[in-house]
C-alpha cells in the first residue's frame, strides 16, 4: 500500500486532505499525513478526517517511513524549497502549479528527480476533468477535423485568499497546459497584454500563442483571464474544419456542434482533484502512469514566463526551450 502526506492544509490544501481521506477509505492508499504551520488546522484537519499522523514540520512528515510521497501545497515561493526538501527524502512528489517561481529551479527539481528515481508531478488537475479527456479523444479521432483555433476565458472576481503570483502563473496556466494536452503541441510564440486595476499585480491579460503543429504551422489560441469581472467563467472553445466544442469547466460539461446537429455527451461524474491525486497514489505503486510530467510543468512555466516578458516589452516573443533539459 502507499501513503501519501500533504504540506499546507489552508486554502487549496484543505480539500488534498479531504480526498486522502477518501482514497484511505477506498482502500487505494492506507496512510495519511499532514504538516502546516498552524496547529489550529492540524486539530482541525485531525477532527475532521482519518489522519495518522500531524505534524509542524514538513522534514518530520518526509523522514517518516509510511510516508513515500507528499502533495506540496504550500505558497508559490515555497515550492522549490519544500519539493527539494521532499526529493532529498527520497519521496515522491505532487506539487500544486506553478511548479516553481522560476523556470532555473524547476529544472534543478527534474535533474534531482531523475536523480533519485522518483516522481514529480505537476497539479493540473483539469487534465483529470471528464470533459477535457473525452475532448481529447474527439480530436483524436478527427471528430472535430483540423484544429482551426482555440480560445479560452477564464474570470472571476479577486480571490478570497492571498495571492503569491499574479494571474498568469496562477490562471491562465491551466489553458496553456490544456491545449498542449489536447493537441500535443508547444507554445511557440505569444503576444500579451495585461495590467494591474486592483493591486500592483497583473491581474487581467489578454494572451495570444502561437502553437507549433506537426506540420509547423501555427495553431492560434487566445487566452484571456481575469480577476475584476464580477462573475465566474471557466469556457475553453475549440473551432476545427469539421466541428467546434465548447466545454464548460466549472460543470466538466462539453457541447459539441457539426453543420446538422448538436451532441452533448452524457459523460460519468468525477471530480478531477480526486482523480489527480489517486493517479498520483497509482503511480508511486507503479500501477499507472503520471498523467502529467515535470516536463509538463516546466513547458508551462515557460510559456507564462514569456507572456509575462511579452507584457513588459509589448512586443512578440519566441519561446525557445532548447536549455530546458
Amino acid at each position: 500500500m502507499v501513503g501519501i502526506g500533504i504540506v499546507g492544509i489552508g486554502g487549496w490544501g484543505k480539500n488534498h486532505v479531504r480526498v486522502l481521506a477518501t482514497l484511505k477509505s477506498e482502500g487505494i492508499i492506507d496512510y495519511v499525513g499532514i504538516a502546516d504551520i498552524s496547529d489550529e488546522l492540524l486539530k482541525k484537519m485531525k477532527k475532521m478526517f482519518s489522519i495518522d499522523y500531524a505534524t509542524k514540520d514538513l522534514r518530520d512528515l518526509a523522514e517518516n517511513d509510511s510516508i513515500d510521497g507528499i502533495i506540496i501545497a504550500t505558497p508559490t515561493p515555497l515550492h522549490y524549497e519544500h519539493a527539494k526538501i521532499v526529493l532529498e527524502h527520497d519521496k515522491h512528489v505532487l506539487v500544486e502549479k506553478p511548479l516553481t517561481s522560476s523556470i532555473n529551479e524547476a529544472i534543478e527539481l527534474m535533474h534531482l528527480a531523475k536523480e533519485k528515481r522518483k516522481i514529480i508531478t505537476v497539479g493540473f488537475l483539469l487534465r483529470f476533468s471528464p470533459a477535457i479527456l473525452y475532448a481529447r479523444d474527439a480530436i483524436k479521432r478527427g471528430v472535430l477535423g483540423n484544429i482551426i483555433s482555440i480560445s479560452s476565458k477564464r474570470t472571476s472576481l479577486w480571490p478570497n485568499r492571498k495571492l503569491d503570483v499574479e494571474i498568469i502563473r496562477d490562471l491562465a496556466i491551466h489553458d496553456i497546459d490544456l491545449v498542449r494536452f489536447l493537441t500535443d503541441t508547444k507554445p511557440k510564440s505569444v503576444f500579451a497584454i495585461g495590467g494591474s486595476k486592483v493591486h500592483g499585480i497583473i491581474d487581467h491579460s489578454a494572451i495570444l500563442f502561437g502553437y507549433e503543429k506537426m506540420d509547423a504551422t501555427k495553431l492560434p489560441v487566445l487566452i484571456e483571464a481575469s480577476w475584476v469581472t464580477p462573475f465566474k467563467i471557466r469556457r475553453l472553445e475549440i473551432t476545427g474544419d469539421k466541428g467546434s466544442a465548447v466545454i464548460e469547466l466549472l460543470q466538466h460539461k462539453i457541447t459539441i456542434a457539426h453543420e446538422n446537429e448538436i451532441l452533448t455527451p452524457i459523460l460519468k461524474p468525477r471530480e478531477p482533484l480526486f482523480e489527480e491525486d489517486k493517479n498520483f497514489a497509482l503511480s508511486i505503486a507503479g500501477k499507472e502512469k503520471p498523467l502529467v510530467t515535470v516536463e509538463d510543468g516546466i513547458i508551462a512555466l515557460k510559456a507564462c514566463e514569456a507572456a509575462l516578458e511579452s507584457i513588459k516589452l509589448g512586443k512578440l516573443i519566441n519561446i525557445d526551450y532548447d536549455k530546458l533539459s
